[in-house]
């Protein structure tokens, strides 16, 4: 009961997967970085986390702008 004109499209699957890796492998660097009390592997999960988030952020933003320009632009009536 989805409508495809409420849903953005987040890129190809190459994109999402990549997203999802980096995402992936920074919660476990934090994770592993809090249980092991290693410093470096838990700021360096952080940063992986924080760097999948901004990614995903932008392909939101490009989808919302995309969407919403193409709905209000003003119409142009074609010159005869």
């Amino acid at each position: 009961m989805t409508d495809e004109s409420v849903l953005c499209k987040l890129g190809t699957m190459k994109e999402k997967a990549f997203i999802l890796v980096v995402c992936l492998f920074g919660i476990l660097g934090v994770g592993y970085g809090m249980m092991n009390k290693n410093h470096t592997v838990f700021i360096a999960g952080l940063v992986f986390v924080v760097a999948g988030y901004l990614m995903i952020r932008k392909k939101f933003k490009e989808c919302i702008r995309e969407k919403y320009s193409s709905e209000h632009a003003p119409k142009r009536n074609p010159e005869p």
